[in-house]
């Protein structure tokens, strides 16, 4: 569908001094210095203003003022403004203000263009263009324009506006620090903004002091009864636009005895009083342009006409722009204030607006959607064929990326239906998307009014479904595992077999995030065997993971071997197959998965999933030796999942931080993240998160020699009353439980914690197991039975996982030390030492030194590359700028503008000590995987 053209919001030359005669700047001499420095500082970089405030308090005013100087001083100006009648139009304002800037779309990323056109109803691609692809293209396009001139972007009424607008604002409002990019976004009051972020400023407007109202008050009505003028100052409070429109709405004799309303409907009404004045034709002229959802005076004057059958010109109307109600700007037709449409509307009576709307229906021929909104609106009772319409243009609204708008449509369908069964099923739609989409309420709204009949069972199941998805993905409830199964039962019942999967997939999550018992676990196994799934179905494997990953991990360690090798996954499939390899410990193919996902996920704009992905990359990125590119994962998953709502993955993320950090020997900035991460951690309520938590801490107090500290923090996963206790995790610290313990003086309680662990994954332990079981032994062995547990730990499988093999060569190089084998420890300290520098593991580094000293051989200290000068988001940088990658390749990749990618890039060399992108590569080549 080609949405219909609204004016073009092109660069503007404001009118000097124009912007500064508005009665609503009065007294805001404060308000007015902001915009001015906001203007004047934007070589320094971009930034986010948001104004907010009551209706007729100044806000647009202000706009005003801001587009007017930014004129003055070359910016590019583009505006947009939000109409209620025009929220179900997805993109719509975004488009408003984009027109002029569309001719540079050409230059965008090819899937970044498809996704903006695609939004904007210019062209149909196969799938639904993610939002975040369309608000990268937005601020694409928004910092290319920023290159030639600084750009003023304005957003009046943001309360009004659509919500993919309004999300594609929120995501450009993050990233405007390198550009020359000014954004003022003006809301009311009430309005809940993610706008407002540490980075936003926030200007709240306040009603004029008594002097100014006074001055105001007296300026537009200076013939008042003193009592009359009492009563305004007193009604208006300050407000500028109720000084100017209450004396011009009211009549004297009715005022005095006029009930007191709130401020807002003493405007409408004063606005609506004057509708007395205009003649019958104008009344219903205004009436049409405010149920209108375009501003096109042609479209007015035909639905005029077919209301009231006779021919109508552009001097009817004359008499409401002479009354100041409405604006006409060439073919186009606006309200002078947004209570000014409401005032209208509320005028109108019931029969009039349907005739209207029915009108507008025929008038409309070529924006088919436009058509059926006004072809609902017109109809009284069901209409399944319109219902059947409206289904189409959900799934045209899906396609387009506009989940909210196929969510108000499926619900106006579902209003048209006449059968309960089909009114349900609609609603039932929706409300699957609003849990897809992560609002709760507006779920629970949609179900009240589904009304299922209690016989629907696949219906009560897909409901239970919808209220598991839209809830904290981690909360510790083993009552709602038991649920699901029970659920997974009926939807296999009712041959949907592809929902009980998903229930039972959810089901084993549950049952690792919350440590739950044995007996749920098996129960959660049981059902998901009887569903006859494929064998390779990546759902059944996790299953099987998540309830036992110890117990079985070698059998599904073959399965994922061979998956790896043969199967060519969608992101999703990746993504559950990555994770699964986590969970039982097989990060070498964990990682590739996950790279996979990751990469597929990146291209297609999924940055909730995308946010997951790479927090477990991470993971096993660390575990595999990739140290940089886990930081680097760690860095940009909790970004995004700050930037999408993850709560528990920002905790995770800056888990994996923390640990990060202590293995590097960042103790102090190790533990800023950890207390970080035990604050987000406590919100969530699950013991997959402390459990984690303790393992950074752990590992991160080894490193200190802290050994007593790190078997308490450690000895917490083992503990069943303890909040942290989780047999799925367990086993992931058990290197560093038996390090601390045996240097802590509890070796009898690794013994045990060893044991149980090396019988549960008999007969065979995945290969990472595998040597953690021989490094323990080795640690907790006698001295005389020692040597056979190192060499068999250190056998090829330890070669996949740097840091461990190096804590055992260390430990070895120290063993053989003691045994007064000096000349033999020596090789082993020196590899462990190599690959201690490779990694970054400093503590242990000096340890390594420390040892070989002992042993008799003097080694130089590390000496610090210049990449580790180098944040994570830059050293990623760096790296896509040697591959090759434009600026404006390595900003689609990262979500970035290429001016932030320039700015980083400019940090970069001065860093480095180079003046351009060859000296790059020489830098960055001794980054590697640490030899093994």
């Amino acid at each position: 569908m080609a949405r219909r053209a609204k004016k073009a919001a092109s660069p503007r030359k404001g009118r000097p001094g124009a912007a500064l005669a508005s009665p609503s700047l009065q007294g805001r001499a404060q308000e007015l210095a902001l915009i001015d420095h906001l203007i004047e500082r934007i070589d320094q970089g971009g930034s986010t203003l948001v104004i907010s405030g009551e209706p007729g308090i100044g806000k647009s005013a202000l706009l005003e003022v801001a587009r007017h100087r930014a004129s003055e001083r070359g910016f590019t100006v583009l505006s947009m403004t939000g109409v209620l009648a025009e929220v179900h139009l997805p993109f719509a304002a975004l488009e408003q203000a984009l027109r002029p800037l569309m001719k540079g779309g050409v230059g965008l990323v090819p899937r970044q263009r498809s996704a903006l056109l695609a939004a904007f109803g210019m062209h149909d691609e196969a799938g639904a263009p993610d939002i975040f692809l369309v608000a990268l293209a937005t601020l694409s396009l928004l910092s290319e324009r920023a290159t030639r001139e600084p750009l003023l972007l304005v957003a009046d009424d943001a309360q009004w506006l659509d919500q993919a607008t309004y999300e594609v604002l929120a995501f450009i409002s993050r990233r405007l620090s390198s550009d020359p990019i000014v954004l003022v976004v003006a809301m009311r009051d009430d309005f809940k903004s993610s706008l407002v972020d540490a980075s936003a400023q926030r200007l709240r407007l306040s009603g004029l002091d008594e002097a100014d109202a006074e001055h105001l008050l007296d300026a537009n009505a200076p013939c008042l009864p003193a009592e009359l003028r009492s009563r305004f100052l007193k009604e208006a409070s300050g407000n500028p636009l109720a000084l100017v429109e209450l004396p011009r709405g009211e009549r004297a004799t009715e005022a005095g005895d006029a009930p007191w309303l709130p401020l807002t409907d003493r405007l409408e009404r004063a606005f609506s009083s004057r509708l007395s004045d205009l003649p019958q034709l104008t009344r219903l002229l205004l009436f049409v342009t405010a149920e209108n959802d375009g501003t096109s005076l042609h479209e007015i004057l035909r639905a005029g006409e077919a209301v009231l059958g006779e021919r109508l010109g552009i001097d009817a109307m004359a008499p409401a722009v002479a009354a100041k109600l409405i604006e006409i700007n060439g073919t186009e037709v606006r309200f002078r204030h947004p209570l000014v449409r409401s005032a209208m509307h509320q005028a109108a009576d019931p029969v009039t607006r349907q005739r209207i709307h029915a009108a507008l229906a025929a008038v409309i021929h070529d924006q088919l959607d436009r058509q059926l909104w006004h072809r609902a609106a017109a109809t009284i009772g069901p209409d399944d064929e319109l219902a059947g319409e409206y289904d189409r243009m959900a799934a045209r609204a899906l396609r387009r990326g506009a989940v909210a708008m196929a969510i108000e449509v499926l619900e106006s369908a579902a209003r048209l239906s006449s059968t309960a069964r089909a009114r349900s099923d609609r609603l039932l739609q929706a409300a699957e998307l609003a849990a897809d989409l992560g609002q709760p309420e507006l779920m629970e709204r949609l179900l009240r009014q589904a009304d299922i009949d209690e016989s629907n069972q696949l219906a009560l199941v897909r409901i239970a479904w919808c209220r598991e998805i839209s809830q904290p993905p981690a909360v510790n409830d083993p009552a709602k595992i038991l649920a699901l199964v029970g659920f997974a039962a009926r939807a296999r019942a009712a041959g949907a077999i592809d929902l009980a999967g998903n229930l039972l997939w959810r089901a084993a999550q549950r049952c690792w995030w919350s440590s739950a018992s044995a007996e749920l676990c098996t129960t959660v196994h049981d059902a998901a065997t009887r569903l006859e799934l494929p064998e390779t179905d990546p759902r059944l494997i996790a299953i099987s993971a998540y309830v036992e990953p110890l117990r079985r991990g070698a059998d599904l360690y073959l399965r994922l071997q061979w998956l790896a090798e043969t199967a060519h996954s969608d992101p999703t499939a990746a993504s559950i197959l990555g994770s699964t390899a986590n969970v039982i410990g097989t990060f070498d193919i964990g990682v590739t998965f996950l790279a996979e996902s990751s990469a597929a996920l990146r291209t297609q704009g999924r940055l909730s999933n995308l946010a997951r992905v790479l927090f477990a990359q991470g993971w096993a990125e660390t575990e595999v030796g990739d140290w940089r590119g886990a930081m680097r994962e760690a860095e940009e998953s909790a970004r995004l999942a700050e930037e999408t709502g993850g709560l528990p993955w920002i905790a995770a993320a800056t888990i994996l931080k923390a640990r990060l950090a202590g293995m590097q020997g960042n103790l102090e900035q190790s533990e800023a993240y950890a207390a970080q991460a035990e604050a987000l951690a406590l919100s969530v309520g699950a013991s997959f998160l402390p459990a984690m938590l303790q393992i950074a801490r752990g590992v991160s107090a080894i490193g200190a020699g802290r050994h007593w500290e790190a078997y308490e923090y450690l000895r917490r996963l083992f503990t069943p009353a303890d909040p942290a206790f989780n047999f799925g995790l367990q086993f992931f610290g058990l290197a560093d439980f038996v390090e601390a313990a045996v240097s802590s003086g509890n070796a009898s309680a690794a013994r045990g914690v060893l044991d149980e662990i090396e019988r549960v994954s008999a007969p065979t332990p995945v290969p990472w197991v595998g040597t953690m079981l021989q490094y323990g032994k080795a640690l907790l062995a006698e001295p005389d039975d020692a040597e056979q547990f190192f060499l068999q730990g250190l056998g090829p499988a330890a070669k996949k996982w740097p840091f461990l093999r190096a804590r055992f060569l260390l430990a070895y190089g120290g063993w053989l030390r003691r045994q007064r084998r000096s000349a033999n420890a020596r090789a082993p300290l020196r590899e462990a030492r190599d690959i201690f520098d490779a990694l970054g593991a400093s503590p242990w580094s000096d340890r390594a030194r420390e040892e070989l000293r002992a042993s008799g051989e003097t080694s130089r200290r590390r000496t610090e590359q210049v990449w580790e000068t180098l944040t994570p988001q830059e050293l990623h940088i760096a790296q896509l700028a040697v591959e090759g990658l434009s600026n404006k390749e390595i900003g689609a990749r990262l979500y970035l503008s290429h001016r932030t990618v320039g700015y980083h890039l400019h940090r970069i060399f001065s860093k480095a000590g180079i003046t351009s992108r060859s000296g790059l590569r020489p830098i960055l080549a001794s980054i590697g995987h640490p030899a093994s």
